[in-house]
C-alpha cells in the first residue's frame, strides 16, 4: 500500500512554470519527499499525489491528514569577485482530504550582495521581504482527473528598486538557487485541469492537461515580474512498475504581457518544457528509494532576453538530478546530486558589423540530509550542501580584417545549511 500511495507523483506529468529560468523553489515539500520525487522533477511535475490506485484505497485512508513545515536556510555564493548571501525561512501548511489537498506557502527572506563585478566600487546592498503568499486547492474528480485552483498575492515588496535588481543580477543565472528571486513578483490566479486515462492493464497512464493563469497588471515605477495572461498545455505518459515508476512529459506555454515601459523583469514569450524521470524503491519493505530525473527547457519567442536580474541572457536550461533515501534504522540518509547548465546564443548586426553573443553557466551541487523522527509527530531534517561551477560570456564583433571580442569567465562557489522541522499531528 505504501508504494502505491507514493506513486501519485507520476500521474500528472505537466510543468507549472512559464519559463524554467524562473523556476519556483522545489522546497515546497519535506526534504524526504523532494528526494523521492527529485528536485528537478518537483519543478517540472506538479501533482495532487493521487492516482487511480491511490483513489481505490480511499476508504482505508483517514479523512484528513495535515502537516506543518518550517525550514530556515542560510546560503552563501561567490561568483568571480561578487559575494552574496541570504537567509530564508520557508513555511507551509498542507491539509490532505480523501479527494482534495489544500496548501499554503510563504518564505520570508533577507538578501545581501554586490551590484557589480567590481566589488571595491560597488559595496554590498541588502534588502528583505516575503515571497508571494500562495494557496492552492487540488480536487480529485472523475476517476483520477484533477482540478487545481490557485492564487498568490504579490510579493512583499511587490517590486524591486534598480539597485536591488542589479544585486540579484550580479549572481543571476538559472543554475544558482536563491529564494530572493521570488521578490518583485506580481499577484496571480489560475486554474488547471488534468485528464488521466489508464491505457490497458500494464500500469500505463496518459495525462493531458491545460490551464490558464492571470496576473493583474501592476502599478508603480519600479521593476516587477509580470506575466499577464498565460496559457499552457501538456501531455505525458507514465508507467507504474512493481517496485517503482517511469514517466515523461512535454509542455508548451505562452504568456501575453508587455515591457511595462522597460521595468518588466519577465522576459516574455513562452517555453517548451520536457522532462523524464524514473523512481525505484528498494529494501525489504520498500522504505528506500532512488530517483533519476532529467529536464530540458527552451524559451520561445523571448521578447526581452536581457534583464537587470540576469547575469547572462535567458537561454536553454537543462539538467539531471539523482537522489536517494537510504534507511539507517529509524533514520533516513538523503543524498542529492544535481548537474545544471544554461546556454544562450544570439547574433545581430550592430553598427554595420556582425556581432555574436555566447553565454553559458553550469553548476554541480551535492547535498546530504538526515531525516530524524522525534516521536510519531515530529521529524527534524538537517541538511548541508555545496555547489561549484562557472559562468561566462563572449561577445565578438566581425571587422574586415579581425574579430574583436570581450568576455568574462567566473567561477561559482557556494553552499547552504538548513534545518527542516515537520509536524504531522
Amino acid at each position: 500500500m505504501r508504494v502505491m500511495l507514493m506513486l501519485g507523483v507520476y500521474t500528472s506529468l505537466c510543468a507549472p512554470i512559464a519559463h524554467a529560468q524562473s523556476r519556483p523553489a522545489t522546497r515546497g515539500d519535506t526534504l524526504s519527499t523532494r528526494v523521492r520525487d527529485s528536485l528537478i522533477a518537483a519543478v517540472l511535475a506538479d501533482t495532487l499525489d493521487a492516482d487511480v490506485d491511490t483513489l481505490a484505497l480511499l476508504p482505508l485512508l483517514p479523512s484528513m491528514r495535515q502537516s506543518f513545515t518550517i525550514r530556515p536556510t542560510l546560503r552563501t555564493y561567490s561568483i568571480g569577485n561578487v559575494n552574496a548571501s541570504e537567509q530564508a525561512s520557508y513555511a507551509s501548511w498542507v491539509a490532505r482530504f480523501r479527494r482534495a489537498t489544500l496548501r499554503v506557502d510563504l518564505t520570508p527572506v533577507s538578501y545581501s550582495g554586490d551590484t557589480n563585478t567590481t566589488t571595491a566600487e560597488h559595496p554590498q546592498v541588502g534588502f528583505s521581504g516575503v515571497s508571494p503568499i500562495s494557496g492552492r486547492l487540488d480536487l480529485a474528480l472523475r476517476g483520477a482527473d484533477t482540478l487545481r485552483v490557485f492564487a498568490q498575492s504579490m510579493s512583499f515588496p511587490g517590486a524591486l528598486t534598480t539597485t536591488d535588481a542589479l544585486a540579484l543580477g550580479a549572481v543571476g543565472t538559472s543554475t544558482v538557487d536563491l529564494d530572493a528571486g521570488a521578490l518583485g513578483i506580481a499577484a496571480r490566479t489560475g486554474v488547471r485541469y488534468t485528464l488521466t486515462q489508464r491505457l490497458g492493464a500494464h500500469g500505463i497512464a496518459l495525462t493531458v492537461r491545460g490551464g490558464v493563469e492571470y496576473d493583474p497588471k501592476p502599478t508603480g515605477t519600479e521593476s516587477v515580474s509580470w506575466r499577464g495572461t498565460t496559457v499552457r498545455g501538456a501531455v505525458g505518459l507514465s508507467r507504474v512498475l512493481v517496485s517503482g515508476a517511469v514517466g515523461a512529459s512535454i509542455e508548451m506555454t505562452k504568456s501575453y504581457s508587455d515591457s511595462l515601459g522597460g521595468r518588466n523583469l519577465f522576459p516574455g514569450g513562452g517555453a517548451l518544457n520536457v522532462d523524464a524521470r524514473a523512481l525505484r524503491f528498494f529494501g525489504s519493505d520498500g522504505d528506500g528509494s532512488f530517483s533519476l530525473n532529467g529536464f530540458y527547457s527552451r524559451p520561445l519567442n523571448i521578447e526581452r532576453p536581457d534583464q537587470p536580474t540576469r547575469l547572462i541572457p535567458v537561454g536553454d536550461f537543462y539538467g539531471v538530478t539523482g537522489a536517494a533515501s537510504i534507511p539507517a534504522g529509524r533514520l533516513s540518509v538523503l543524498p542529492v546530486v544535481s548537474l545544471l547548465r544554461e546556454t544562450s546564443n544570439a547574433s545581430a548586426i550592430v553598427s554595420g558589423r556582425n556581432t555574436t553573443l555566447d553565454a553559458r553557466g553550469q553548476t554541480a551541487s551535492i547535498s546530504v540530509g538526515l531525516s530524524i523522527p522525534l516521536g510519531s509527530l515530529v521529524t527534524v531534517t538537517p541538511e548541508v550542501g555545496g555547489v561549484f561551477g562557472n559562468v561566462g560570456q563572449t561577445v565578438a564583433a566581425q571587422f574586415p580584417r579581425r574579430v574583436r571580442s570581450r568576455s568574462f569567465d567566473d567561477s561559482i562557489r557556494g553552499g547552504w545549511v538548513s534545518l527542516e522541522i515537520s509536524v504531522s499531528p
